[in-house]
Order: C-alpha cells, then structure tokens, then sequence
C-alpha cells in the first residue's frame, strides 16, 4: 500500500487522491487503481522533472503498483470501460453515502428547528399574553405545514 502520508512535500496536493485510493480499494479495486492513476498524472504535472527530493522514488513506486494492479483489476472491472466504472461507483457511493446522510441532517434540522420554533413561541407567549391565541394559530399552521413537505 502506498501511504498517503508519505508523499513527498513537493507532491502534497496528491495525498487526498491516495487516501480515497485506500479507502474505497475494499469495495473496488479498479476505482483504487483509477485513482492512483490520477494522482500520477498529477504528480507528474506539479513536478515534472522529478527534481524535487524523494519525487522520483515515490514516482517509481507509484508506477510499479500501477502496473502491478493494472491487469488484476482491470479483470475484476464490473463496467464496460473505466469511464462508465467511475461513474457508476461515483452514483452509487453517492447515493449510499451522501444522500443517507443528508436525509439525516434534513430530519436532526428540522428536529432543531422545530424545537426552537416551540421555545420562541413560549416566550412569545410570556411577553404578549393578549396575541398568545393568535400566535398559536400561526405556529401550529407552520409546524403542520414544515410536515408535509
């Protein structure tokens, strides 16, 4: 495995790419490969000339697991091409992922605002005792409408 946290101070910006590489090679090895592909592209676009220290170690060490992995994952590719592999992976991580937790953080904001809404209108209600009524008729007509978007 290549570590992430060994990347040569010239190549930082790559370290991000390797840590997804790592994370997802679990659940796809060929979207690993692509991207250790990428950051070598990228690594060799921020040094080109591999001048900086340790660049081209870490440049070969790169190349060699790439070619190394090329043909065994390349074998357990799912898709067609690496480009519809990509995409795939991206919707589903995307969907498991992403959306789950959005639907979460929608029902704990709602959860929190709610919440809110009911302490205010307490106060409310303990500054202006005449439109107590009237205000729990604009309150309770929200709240029912938050629900049923």
């Amino acid at each position: 495995m290549l570590d992430s946290e060994v990347v040569p101070s010239s190549l930082v910006e790559i370290a991000r790419i390797l840590r997804v590489a790592n994370e997802v090679e679990a659940s796809n090895p060929r979207v690993a490969y692509l991207c250790r592909f990428y950051a070598f592209g990228e690594a060799c676009k921020l040094d080109p000339t591999s001048s900086g220290r340790g660049v081209r170690q870490f440049k070969t060490a790169l190349l060699q697991r790439l070619e190394q992995e090329n043909e065994t994952t390349l074998a357990r590719r799912q898709k067609s091409d690496d480009a519809r592999e990509m995409q795939t992976f991206y919707q589903h991580y995307y969907n498991t992922s992403i959306q789950t937790l959005l639907a979460k953080l929608i029902v704990l904001n709602l959860k929190r605002h709610i919440k809110l809404t009911l302490f205010l209108f307490e106060v409310l209600k303990s500054v202006n005792v005449e439109m107590a009524d009237e205000v729990k008729l604009i309150v309770d007509y929200v709240f029912v409408e938050s629900l049923t978007f």
